[in-house]
């Protein structure tokens, strides 16, 4: 099953880099030759261009939701994306939009599309210690993503 790893964000801040920072660490776990792993801005791409050729595609993010736990890590599926706020306003419900459109008109769309994410809360970038919560979400994410997405037996997962 060809697989694809997305990890949006960028470098400007702690809660930003997440994506980043989980795929890099998925990609130094797996040793898949199937397993194609991208970095890419949040805004500005076309997902479903990137993903096109994909049997999965896995995107890692962080979010800001307003609800739980800075460092919490989160599961979403595509109906989940209207909950989440964004900064780029309505590009989630767009990208949501499209997918199924494009499976409406045969476009070859990946047939799992899995969505992690790092809860940043609403302080994120100005407070250190948010900022410390977010960065040691990261080696649990990676280990949980290995294990429910690639079966890897990771000790540090810790499904919330």
């Amino acid at each position: 099953m060809r697989t694809l790893i997305l990890g949006l964000g960028s470098h400007s801040f702690a809660g930003k880099q997440v994506g980043l920072d989980v795929a890099r660490g998925l990609h130094a776990m797996l040793a898949d030759p199937d397993v194609d792993i991208i970095e890419a801005p949040a805004t500005g791409m076309d997902l479903l261009e990137i993903a096109a050729g994909y049997d999965k595609v896995v995107v890692v993010d962080s979010i800001q939701s307003g609800e739980g736990d800075v460092g919490e890590l989160r599961k979403l599926g595509l109906s989940d994306l209207q909950l989440v706020p964004r900064d780029d306003g309505a590009a989630d419900l767009e990208y949501r939009a499209t997918v199924e459109v494009d499976r409406a008109t045969g476009r070859v769309v990946p047939l799992e599309i899995s969505i992690y994410a790092i809860e940043m809360g609403e302080g994120s970038g100005r407070d250190d210690d948010l900022d410390d919560a977010i960065r040691q979400a990261v080696p649990r994410l990676v280990a949980q993503i290995a294990r429910e997405e690639f079966g890897q037996i990771t000790p540090g997962a810790d499904w919330l």
